[in-house]
């Protein structure tokens, strides 16, 4: 997909950054398990004692540069562009908007839903716009690259990674399981299909407002 560098291109991406902050944020109110990427942010904000915003500004670097490193290709220094966004909208939410959030009962269920359904339309808007698409969903291309899997079984597997990896540092540090429980799974299997089903949407919005126009025009 060319990127178009334009304002409404840039409106959908920082539409995008909104979605995917607040769920984040909402992702460790409900206590079901946080998703997969975070579950990996959270525990080194507490091994290294810093908050979310800043563990997620030095993990997405390091995918970065990898993305760098392997395509050759420098657009995804634009990625930084979206990281110095999005770390502080993270802390945005998680230390002062939601400071005071902590569902019971029904409540919780309500947050989690919330979650998953912010997450991946947030990641549909940063893909919609034609930018680098979010630091996560340019991993799952790349996985998708490597491993000629499916984007949708790409981005399972590399939740399924990230969850690994938080595990065995959480596990390590002497942190339990950290921020890991069953709601964990829900992100890691929902994600994936969630993206694609936005998209579609999309796809099938836009066709459909084409045709009506053609109509119009006729």
């Amino acid at each position: 997909m060319k990127t178009k560098i334009n304002i409404n291109n840039s409106i959908l991406y920082v539409i995008g950054l909104f979605f995917i902050s607040m769920g984040v944020a909402l992702s460790f109110r409900h206590g079901y398990g946080a998703s997969s990427a975070d579950n990996l942010t959270y525990i080194l904000s507490v091994v290294f004692n810093m908050t979310l915003g800043t563990s997620t500004f030095l993990f997405s670097t390091l995918i970065i540069i990898l993305l760098i490193i392997s395509f050759k290709n420098w657009k995804f220094l634009f990625l930084f562009v979206q990281v110095l966004i999005l770390s502080p909208m993270i802390d945005f939410w998680d230390l002062i908007i939601f400071a005071n959030l902590f569902p019971v009962g029904f409540e919780r269920i309500f947050i989690l839903v919330s979650s998953l359904l912010a997450l991946p339309l947030g990641c549909a808007f940063l893909i919609k716009s034609t930018y680098p698409a979010g630091v996560y969903d340019e991993l799952m291309f790349f996985t998708a690259h490597f491993t000629k899997f499916k984007l949708t079984v790409s981005r399972m597997l590399n939740e399924l990674l990230l969850v690994l990896f938080a595990l065995i540092i959480s596990l390590s540090t002497g942190n339990g399981y950290g921020s890991v429980s069953i709601g964990t799974l829900a992100y890691v299997f929902s994600i994936g299909y969630l993206i694609k089903f936005y998209l579609s949407t999309w796809e099938i919005i836009t066709k459909r407002r084409i045709q009506n126009a053609s109509k119009s025009n006729d």
